[in-house]
């Protein structure tokens, strides 16, 4: 199934924004960040899959403006069960965010890393 979601984040703290349900594996296809405060701030987003990957590390994002990853070209992040991704604003700054994905059941595998 196909999903989207959007949040209005609260500034100065790290934001759930997606945690992939047990026994679900998770496509996820696009992310907006959108400063929609009057001034530039900065922004934080990570993937946590047992580790904490940071992919956004306190990117300053001016008034109006937006980060945006994924494109009409096929770029996805596969995410498994229990991973999650979160978005921490500057404090005292407006944010919103919106994440597209798919959501699919486990298939047995018996692919490793």
């Amino acid at each position: 199934m196909k999903y989207s979601i959007g949040k209005n984040l609260t500034d100065g703290v790290s934001n759930t924004i997606l945690t992939v349900p047990n026994g679900y594996h998770a496509e996820v296809t696009m992310l907006f960040i959108s400063n929609v405060g009057g001034s530039t701030k900065a922004v934080t987003a990570a993937w946590h899959d047992g580790d904490t990957i940071t992919f956004l590390g306190g990117k300053s994002v001016g008034a109006a403006d937006y980060v945006q990853f994924g494109n009409p070209l096929g770029s996805f992040l596969i995410m498994t069960d229990g991973d999650y991704i979160t978005i921490t604003p500057e404090a005292g700054s407006s944010f919103t965010c919106i994440i597209s994905f798919l959501l699919y059941p486990h298939q047995a595998s018996n692919f490793t890393f």
